[in-house]
This record gives structure tokens, C-alpha cells and sequence, in this order.
């Protein structure tokens, strides 16, 4: 009866594989954890194996950072008309209304980026879309695309913005603005990795043979080499 118990368990265990889960045993808790593929998904389920042979589910709630601070300066010294600055407070005020309605609205956090940076805010840009990254670390693309521009021209942090095209790529490797935002980043900022260049390119163009934009910054890379 022990063997056909332990057979039942690893059943369930192979079924978990088989649809597209990622498994891994937590020793202390006795608990293996199978975290769904699913962007949206705000919880796991677990199973947990008993003393007596018994298999339980349960669900694992997912724990995310701490949400930034809703109040900051709006005053960064970014020459804005006052009237347009006044426009931008207005749907800044709106957003963190929103926000504060539904907290795990992630378009609602990649609005509030967008007016902090507007602003000047570039920290504050910054801490917004990091969250809403957290709130979806493998569906919407967005927040890592806005930070890899933020980073490597308002932030000059070279690694992360890098960190986040990659991202950007691997998300969606059909979306040509992941590419050219690893390209210019290699070739104005972070030139040591220059030399990365056509690696990424030639998959961008094997992933989108119809790209000319893609042939033509592999064109350009490949220019400067003869020089």
C-alpha cells in the first residue's frame, strides 16, 4: 500500500510538469510549490504532503514589495509651460485617485510614471514601473520597456537599463523597439558591449525576417567594424 501511495503522489507530481509548471520542494515546509506560468496569476498552489501519506492542496499567496509612496514633489526644475505642467498634476492627482481605488491595477502604475517622469520625477518614474513590473513579471511588457529607457538616458544606470531590454526581448521577440533599445544602449552608452550587437540582432531578424529596420541597425554595426 506504501509503494502505491508514493506511486499516487509522483503521479500528481509528473501531471504538475506536464502542464508547464514550475515545481520545487521546500525541505522545511514539506510543501512542493508549483508556481503557475499564467502573468496574472496573484497566487500558487501547493501541495502538501502529510505525515500519513495524504496529499493536501492549499493556496500560497505570493508576496509583493512594498507599494511605492503615493506623495512626492512635483517640482524637479523641468522647464514645462505652466499650463501644461498644471494639465500633468491633474492626471497625476487622477492616477493616484485610481491607484488608490484598485492598488493592483497595473496600468494605473504605468501612468503614474509616465506623468512623475514627465515632470522631471525620474526616481519616482522609476519606483512606479519597478512595481509595476512586480505586478506582472511576465506578462506586460510596458513597464520594462519605459525602464530601459529610463535607465540608460535619464537614470544612466547602463546594467539595468540592459537588463530590462533583455527582458523586453524575451517577452516578446517579435516587438522590433526591444532591439533598438538594446542597440543604442551598446552602441552610445555601454560600449563594452558592443560586440553583443549582431548576436542579438541576428536573432531579432531570424525572429522577424521582415524587419528592414533590423537589417539596416546590423548594417550600421557592421560599418563601423571597417572603419
Amino acid at each position: 500500500m506504501t509503494n502505491k501511495k508514493n506511486l499516487g503522489i509522483l503521479g500528481l507530481i509528473v501531471l504538475a510538469v506536464a502542464a508547464g509548471a514550475l515545481i520545487y520542494r521546500d525541505r522545511k515546509m514539506s510543501v512542493i510549490q508549483i508556481t503557475e506560468t499564467s502573468p496574472n496569476s496573484s497566487s500558487t498552489v501547493g501541495i502538501n504532503m502529510t505525515g500519513d501519506g495524504k496529499v493536501q492542496l492549499q493556496q500560497l499567496e505570493q508576496k509583493l514589495p512594498p507599494a511605492p509612496s503615493l506623495v512626492r514633489s512635483t517640482d524637479f526644475g523641468i522647464a514645462l509651460n505652466p499650463e501644461i505642467k498644471a494639465a500633468v498634476i491633474t492626471r497625476l492627482n487622477t492616477t493616484i485617485a485610481a491607484i488608490q481605488k484598485e492598488p493592483t491595477n497595473i496600468s494605473n502604475w504605468i501612468d503614474l510614471g509616465l506623468n512623475r517622469k514627465t515632470l522631471g520625477d525620474y526616481e519616482g518614474a522609476r519606483q512606479a514601473w519597478e512595481y509595476a513590473k512586480a505586478l506582472s513579471p511576465n506578462g506586460n511588457i510596458v513597464p520594462y520597456n519605459n525602464l530601459g529607457d529610463l535607465y540608460h538616458f535619464y537614470l544612466k544606470d547602463y546594467p539595468k537599463s540592459e537588463e530590462n531590454w533583455k527582458k523586453v526581448i524575451a517577452l516578446k521577440p517579435d516587438y522590433i523597439q526591444g532591439y533598438r533599445g538594446l542597440y543604442e544602449l551598446y552602441t552610445y552608452s555601454y560600449k563594452e558591449k558592443a560586440a553583443e550587437i549582431p548576436v542579438f540582432l541576428k536573432l531579432g531578424i531570424a525572429k522577424n525576417p521582415s524587419s528592414t529596420d533590423l537589417k539596416q541597425m546590423l548594417a550600421d554595426y557592421q560599418k563601423t567594424l571597417i572603419k
